[in-house]
């Protein structure tokens, strides 16, 4: 067998130039003929000095800080940015879940320096790096604003430092698949941000909004969303909802984190779901209606008002036209025209015609 030839294309072969292939076949029927002078050297393959090495990523960022880039329609996301997915009716549906683009590669060497592979490796700044200790999670967490909304990766800082680590290591394979789309953990916040708007609304129009008789309850924060209330046109509030994803990302790290041992220490208390808070109902001025009903009797117990019954349910006269009082679990609205309390319309009770009395004695 002879020695190793280079080839010039990088793989090691054999040198079969000879005639016959073996000049050591064993046929020793026919008469040798040895060349007249020996054959050239073979030439001994160049070293190459030293293989290109990975740019080192930075592995230390001291505070939170988005660095994420829109991905401009002049450059295509590489395909491990692209899911596809069957809807259906059986089309493919592709949606984009991640940011990466290619940042040079990372050369593999075999036993010979002619045997290598070149490894695509992939910029990771546009992670935004996690430092907060109660988010935990080991993976690429992406963020979507609806499913045509820029993806926004997560990792916490000591994933983060890890892929790194490995890239700056040569060790390509295990990064590549972590960010790979298949195994990126994708959420679409904007079903969330349109659940906590139709509990807003509900919390204004039965609670903020009302002059409820016991008093109100303002949340101020949804899990990542705030409610931001402030006082609108005609004194009614309204929100300006920001978001804080530090929250929604540390709900997410609970709920992949094996459970608790102790059982009792398996839920998370409302205090962290959100901040709320309660304002007992003001006593009015005088000048204003009471608030209670008027329960005044004379010594024999018999009622010092000669018109017990009035205002009822309520006990009170509204203070505006339409004013909506919740009472046993009906909402009362004040007839200012007829002078009385009767059912909200809203509710979908018929209250035509009467007012606390006629709600009772309906069928």
């Amino acid at each position: 067998m002879a020695d190793p030839a280079y080839n010039g294309g990088g793989l090691i072969g054999f040198d079969e130039t000879t005639t016959g292939g073996n000049t050591n076949s064993g046929n020793n029927s026919s008469t040798p003929n040895p060349p007249k002078s020996p054959p050239p050297p073979i030439p001994t393959p160049p070293r190459q000095s030293n293989p290109p090495q990975p740019k080192p990523q930075k592995t230390i960022l001291d505070e939170l800080s988005s660095v994420s880039k829109p991905i401009t329609p002049s450059k295509k996301p590489a395909s491990k940015n692209i899911r596809k997915q069957l809807n259906d009716e059986g089309e493919i549906l592709k949606q984009i879940v991640g940011n990466f683009e290619e940042d040079g590669f990372i050369r593999l060497s075999g036993k010979y320096p002619q045997n290598y592979v070149d490894i695509p490796k992939y910029d990771l700044s546009k992670i935004i790096v996690i430092g907060n200790p109660e988010v935990t999670f080991d993976f690429i967490l992406c963020l979507k604003d609806g499913e045509e909304g820029i993806p926004k990766l997560y990792a916490t800082k000591r994933f983060y430092i890890k892929l790194t680590s490995e890239y700056n290591n040569g060790k390509p394979f295990g990064v590549n698949d972590a960010i790979d789309e298949q195994n990126i953990v994708v959420i679409d916040i904007k079903p969330l941000k349109e659940k906590i708007k139709v509990m807003r609304k509900a919390e204004l129009s039965i609670n903020l909004n009302r002059n409820e008789i016991n008093g109100q309850v303002e949340v101020k924060r949804h899990l990542f969303s705030y409610s931001n209330y402030d006082v609108g046109e005609d004194g009614v509030l309204v929100a300006n909802p920001t978001y804080d994803f530090i929250e929604l990302l540390k709900y997410i790290s609970w709920v992949v984190t094996k459970p608790s041992a102790n059982y009792d220490d398996r839920l998370i208390p409302a205090t962290d779901l959100g901040d709320f808070q309660s304002f007992p109902k003001e006593s009015p001025d005088e000048d204003e209606p009471s608030d209670t009903v008027d329960d005044k009797v004379d010594d024999n117990d018999n009622p010092a008002d000669p018109s017990p019954n009035l205002y009822q349910p309520i006990g009170r006269k509204g203070v505006e036209p339409g004013e909506t009082v919740l009472f046993d679990g009906i909402y009362f609205e004040w007839d200012a025209e007829n002078d009385r309390w009767v059912v909200d319309d809203a509710q979908g009770l018929d209250s035509k015609g009467g007012g606390f009395k006629d709600f009772f004695d309906r069928d």
